[in-house]
């Protein structure tokens, strides 16, 4: 247990004896509890709210396993902070081969994360290759005995918030749809992010990859993390300012990739200027235009950063997979050093090691989309 990091989330909180008490019982329990575990939860949201009920069940699953490393531990990551003077944004650049750890399969069943052997009567949403949609809550039940989802409701709709195993942030969580769907953009998923951080108290930050970034598109998910992205602090100033009113802000500011933040205090007008601006970059090209959104609330207010996507521009020069709301929100994450350096891979602890400013302003140039977003 970080007893000092315990500790400044009681205080945060402001949670009372039994309650802090109550805290540290669920973060000690094991998986196979799965039930108790999840009734002293609600008990933490019912007494102290949504945000300090997810950090101990995030604790719960880093403690059992689930969660392949400790984000606490820094002992094998690295990381580097480049502030880009043009932007105002300090780009964070981490090295966490933590994450290569999804590939070890037999780690991953001994750690509960995937099942020894499913029973697959009982698994539903198979793709065309007889894979079961990793998902789904009924397989993930029946594949992922570590894994312990929490049901909330945005909007009259059900999502499970279940721990990322292989984390990118401290309090990564991905958050998925009851409903089988496709990973698509519609306007309730401005709706989902915007109550999640509502339920949280502003504390989560919520993101959403479309078809640029993520890894499972057969199933609508978000994601969510408890670390401030650095473009949170990117510089906007009076000629980025396209539209402003008394109840909402929308800007176009300089960047490597083609972004706009729409911002307010009133939720419905900051949903629906985002929703606007999104809908017109997916007609302008339907069958390649996508979108990484950022939502955070800050001080009280909305902030909906959209980064605008081209699904045939997902990579970067220098970096292996996808570019994905993590990247283009200034956080790279890096991992993949190949066991064979034959030079014809990526190898992105070469990448870790040389990177600098011009390194980041080409990996986010790299997958800035042809076309333009023309104003409203």
């Amino acid at each position: 247990m970080n007893h000092k990091y315990i500790k400044e989330m009681h205080e945060k909180f402001n949670a009372s004896d039994e309650i802090q008490s109550l805290f540290e019982k669920i973060i000690e329990l094991p998986s196979n509890r799965r039930e108790d575990i999840l009734k002293d939860v609600h008990v933490l949201i019912e007494h102290t709210g949504l945000a300090y009920a997810l950090l101990s069940l995030y604790r719960q699953q880093v403690n059992s396993g689930f969660v392949l490393a400790d984000p606490l531990n820094v002992k094998k990551k690295e990381e580097k902070k480049i502030f880009d003077p043009y932007t105002g944004v300090t780009f964070r650049v981490q090295w966490n081969p933590d994450r290569e750890l999804r590939k070890n399969h037999e780690l991953l069943v001994e750690r509960g994360v995937i099942a020894e052997k499913a029973n697959e009567t009982k698994l539903t949403n198979k793709d065309k290759n007889g894979k079961a949609c990793y998902l789904c809550k009924t397989n993930i039940d029946e594949q992922n005995p570590g894994e312990i989802l929490l049901d909330m409701n945005f909007q009259g709709e059900k999502y499970y918030a279940g721990a990322n195993f292989a984390y990118i942030t401290n309090n990564h969580y991905t958050i998925m749809s009851e409903e089988h769907r496709p990973q698509q953009y519609r306007k309730k998923i401005l709706e989902a992010l915007d109550d999640f951080i509502d339920k949280t108290g502003g504390y989560f930050r919520a993101i959403f990859n479309g078809l640029a970034g993520a890894s499972i598109e057969e199933h609508e998910h978000i994601q969510s993390t408890t670390e401030e992205f650095p473009i949170e602090r990117l510089k906007i100033e009076n000629r980025d300012i396209i539209y402003e009113n008394n109840d909402i802000r929308i800007s176009n500011p300089k960047y490597y990739c083609p972004i706009r933040v729409v911002e307010g205090t009133g939720r419905a007008k900051t949903e629906d200027a985002a929703d606007k601006i999104i809908s017109k970059w997916h007609n302008m090209d339907g069958q390649y235009h996508t979108v990484n959104i950022i939502a955070a609330k800050p001080d009280n207010q909305y902030r909906i950063f959209i980064i605008l996507r081209d699904k045939r521009k997902l990579v970067g020069n220098g970096k292996s997979g996808a570019m994905a709301s993590f990247e283009t929100g200034g956080n790279v994450i890096l991992s993949y050093e190949p066991k064979v350096k034959s030079g014809k891979e990526t190898n992105e602890r070469e990448t870790f090691d040389k990177i600098n400013l011009e390194t980041i302003k080409g990996l986010l140039k790299d997958i800035t989309p042809k076309k333009h977003l023309t104003e409203i």
